[in-house]
């Protein structure tokens, strides 16, 4: 009964991501908004914030990490970040009297999203290109969501890529090729009929879960190839941002995608989404 709360869950954030309606968050001592901005005053100490899409204005302490995608990040006077402090697409301004403890990493992506002259002169190119980056910055922050939201069931998912890759793009394939069959199965008896959009929403899930997976399993494998341990986050981000790029490629970008994807796929089925290692 909780796995199926778990994934309804997903479902619904999943729903509420990809129709851009505002979602704030709280777990602990944590703050996650999306479309917000975040406000630590001074009186207040949280353990993370993340903003995807709003602005971090920080006056009191954040004990780990301040991380902040599509938006900037403001350290107030007498302010403190224990750990990273990551801004993807924004920029960081800190002021005098302020500390951060850890390190900070900056993803500039500036002038991504073109005005609409540009799409006059540019034409279907342009507005494709600024459709992929928003569903970009999109699929970011839904990709730091669920990182946040379940580490343990994405970990053990990665895991599973990292321990055999090629058995679970096996494992991917098998499934795919399954999910038709299992469809007309279920078309059988009446039950079954209604119970087909749930497979689909499953299945759907288990794509999106496995590709931020194979995503992390990427940034993570960059990152550590430059002896560097990635800051929360900035694995998934890499991951994310490297798969966009090459899909960028003609023929073999997409192909390179779909394999991690499927892989991905695979590793979510054979780990049950992550909980069984």
């Amino acid at each position: 009964m909780t796995r199926r709360l778990s994934i309804f869950s997903i479902a619904v954030i999943a729903i509420i991501m990809l129709s851009g309606t505002s979602l704030a968050f709280a777990k602990e001592e944590s703050i996650i908004k999306f479309n917000k901005d975040i406000e630590i005053s001074k009186e207040m100490a949280v353990d993370d914030v993340v903003a995807v899409g709003g602005n971090i204005t920080i006056s009191g302490r954040v004990k780990n990490s301040a991380v902040a995608v599509g938006g900037s990040i403001f350290l107030k006077p007498g302010s403190f970040v224990g750990g990273e402090v990551v801004v993807v697409g924004g920029s960081l301004v800190k002021d005098e009297g302020s500390e951060i403890a850890g390190k900070v990493t900056h993803v500039d992506m500036p002038n991504f999203l073109p005005s609409i002259n540009t799409f006059m002169k540019g034409g279907w190119i342009t507005l494709w290109a600024a459709v992929g980056i928003l569903a970009l910055v999109g699929f970011l922050g839904l990709a730091i969501l669920l990182s946040a939201l379940i580490p343990e069931h994405m970990g053990t998912v990665v895991n599973a890529l990292e321990k055999s890759f090629a058995n679970m793009l096996l494992w991917g394939i098998f499934w795919t090729i399954l999910i038709v069959p299992i469809a007309v199965l279920l078309a059988i008896s009446i039950i079954g009929i209604i119970l087909i959009p749930l497979e689909i929403l499953l299945a759907a899930l288990a794509f999106i879960i496995g590709y931020i997976a194979a995503a992390v399993y990427i940034g993570k494998n960059i990152l550590l190839s430059f002896k560097k341990i990635p800051p929360p986050f900035v694995d998934v981000i890499v991951g994310i941002i490297i798969l966009f790029l090459a899909s960028l490629v003609p023929v073999i970008g997409p192909v390179i995608k779909l394999i991690f994807a499927v892989a991905g796929f695979g590793a979510v089925m054979k780990t049950r989404f992550g909980t069984v290692k």
